[in-house]
């Protein structure tokens, strides 16, 4: 297999396992915070994110979030 088609492929399931954990951590504080409370913690967390990783990362992992829960 080449190399560089098999990072790429790593590099797509980890960031989908990364969507899959922030959903479920979302998941979790809505659970015991309430909705309100967690969503304007998400948000803290996607502002934290984007300082660090830029728009368009933050952007594909909201997009891959989306696409999990548009599956269920």
């Amino acid at each position: 297999m080449n190399s560089k088609k098999s990072g790429t492929t790593e590099l797509e399931h980890m960031k989908n396992c990364e969507a899959m954990e922030w959903t479920r951590r979302f998941k979790e504080k809505a659970s015991t915070v309430g909705y309100n409370k967690a969503l304007a913690w998400w948000q803290g967390v996607l502002r934290d994110l984007e300082r660090i990783r830029g728009e368009s990362a933050t952007l594909d992992l909201r997009q891959r979030m989306n696409k999990l829960k548009d599956k269920k």
